[in-house]
């Protein structure tokens, strides 16, 4: 059962309108897709819509960002109720702090003598949740940069000369709203943020699961994490984290998730 749990359209950081990345997912044979926006479940309807029209199941998401011991945190929400007003008011608070955010890096650049604004960065948002990603790609448009990977390298990336943190939201937290939304949390490729000793507070605080087929665990990283959901009675999950082209990402589909991952995680759903 081919499947791709983790992709992100134009509503954050990603490359494809939701609809788009439902067609390429057809195209590929995919029998199930979860667009995970960063803070956003804007993107769902449509999402939903042209999934119906392909015949593919798809999976409403988001992805969660915050903070721990100097830690970047990702949660993901599988099955969210993306009509539930509390929730995205919830979430509305969350892109309000990505804004103000993108406003701080913003301003540092243009004192350094670098003409972006923060006008072209929102553009580049789609008045979706916006990151790094956008004024990385704003000073790709102007010249500054040859790549959106040298925009992280060179001025973006955490110890990086205009590097700001997020606003401090507590992952527990992040469990907690994914929870009020009725959907399951899970944590984002925990191989890449290595935050193992975080994970039995976030299972005491509802985690559900852990995100052990990511495409940039290694197969050391897969293994790992699989085993450990398994020891603690966790879900798994996975998939590309694929963005688009130009990122440094695996291509959507290509990691393998087994065939075993997606009735485990519609019946924690209640959907099987």
């Amino acid at each position: 059962m081919p499947l791709d749990l983790h992709v992100h359209s134009t509503f954050s950081d990603g490359t494809f309108a939701p609809e788009d990345l439902v067609a390429h997912a057809s195209a590929l044979g995919l029998d199930a897709l979860a667009i995970a926006d960063h803070d956003c479940v804007d993107g769902v309807p449509a999402a939903l819509d042209a999934a119906s029209e392909h015949g593919l199941l798809l999976v409403p998401a988001v992805e969660l960002s915050c903070s721990w011991r100097g830690h970047d945190v990702h949660v993901l929400g599988y099955f969210v109720d993306h009509t539930d007003a509390a929730f995205r008011r919830r979430l509305d608070l969350l892109r309000d702090a990505r804004r103000e955010r993108a406003a701080r890096i913003v301003s540092s650049l243009e004192h350094a003598g670098y003409d972006v604004s923060l006008d072209e960065v929102m553009r580049l948002a789609e008045d979706g949740s916006v990151g790094r990603t956008h004024v990385a790609r704003a000073l790709l448009e102007r010249g500054h940069v040859g790549t959106v990977a040298e925009a992280f390298e060179r001025f973006l990336a955490r110890d990086r000369p205009f590097y700001v943190p997020k606003a401090e939201t507590e992952p527990a937290e992040a469990v907690a709203t994914i929870l009020a939304g009725r959907g399951l949390p899970v944590l984002a490729h925990p191989g890449v943020t290595r935050v193992d000793d975080l994970i039995p507070d976030l299972v005491a605080a509802g985690l559900r699961g852990l995100e052990a087929y990511h495409g940039d665990h290694t197969p050391q990283d897969r293994t790992r994490y699989a085993a450990m959901a398994a020891a603690g009675g966790l879900l798994v999950t996975g998939g590309s984290d694929y963005h688009g082209p130009g990122f440094p990402n695996p291509p959507m589909g290509e990691t393998h998730v087994p065939d075993e991952v997606l009735p485990a995680l519609l019946a924690a759903a209640g959907l099987a």
